[in-house]
């Protein structure tokens, strides 16, 4: 993938409400130092921290993909929020972000955000929003994840509270659950978070798609 999840994983709802609440968090990819916790844990399998590894080099070797990312809340506040969007490294991401009833389409690239309610017209801010990077929240969870297991081509394991606020991800008091699934390129196709917060259960799934295939976003006519 990208260094963009993305959304995304990004990526990615996080960096979508942001954008439309006017937020200036910046989603940064994890600092190469910060290794995956996967690959030193006495309990990670050969197959899985292999995997992990492969995942990680695919997310900065690819310039383009989509996602789609759910977030469901079920317990005392019960409601889902959804994002469909597009990333373009080195470009910026478009988004549309469905959530309490009402859709927005948000375009960010270098100098420019533009937002629109839909259906509705363009407005382009004053202040364009800092271009967010989806894929720092992948890294951070594949090289947060603890006690992993798995195959080439699906992963489980556990991302402690620490390691999901460093993915800007919610933290209840215990690890969230992770499922990784991948290609046979290593890409990252369906990420799946399970946690807590409260009473609340909150359950975070990103496909990624289209890797390398997505055209050169423009601003909206």
């Amino acid at each position: 993938m990208v260094a963009p999840l993305l959304l995304i994983l990004a990526i990615t709802l996080i960096a979508a409400t942001a954008a439309c609440s006017g937020s200036t968090t910046s989603h940064s990819a994890a600092p190469a130092s910060a290794a995956s916790a996967a690959t030193t844990s006495p309990m990670a399998d050969t197959a899985a921290t292999a995997a992990l590894a492969r995942a990680e080099a695919a997310v900065g070797s690819t310039r383009s993909f989509t996602f789609v990312a759910t977030e469901v809340l079920s317990g005392n506040a019960s409601h889902a929020t959804s994002v469909r969007g597009s990333v373009v490294r080195g470009q910026g991401v478009s988004y549309v972000l469905t959530a309490n009833g009402r859709t927005s389409q948000v375009i960010r690239i270098a100098g420019a955000t533009y937002v629109r309610p839909v259906p509705g017209r363009w407005s382009k801010l004053r202040k364009p929003r800092p271009v967010t990077d989806p894929a720092g929240t992948l890294l951070a969870v594949l090289r947060g994840l603890t006690q992993v297991s798995g195959t080439a081509q699906a992963v489980s394991g556990s991302l402690p509270a620490a390691a999901a606020k460093a993915a800007q991800l919610p933290a209840g008091s215990a690890p969230a659950r992770v499922d990784v699934t991948l290609d046979p390129a290593g890409h990252v196709t369906k990420l799946v978070v399970t946690t807590a917060s409260g009473a609340t259960e909150v359950t975070l799934t990103t496909s990624y798609a289209n890797f390398g295939r997505v055209k050169p976003l423009k601003r909206p006519v």
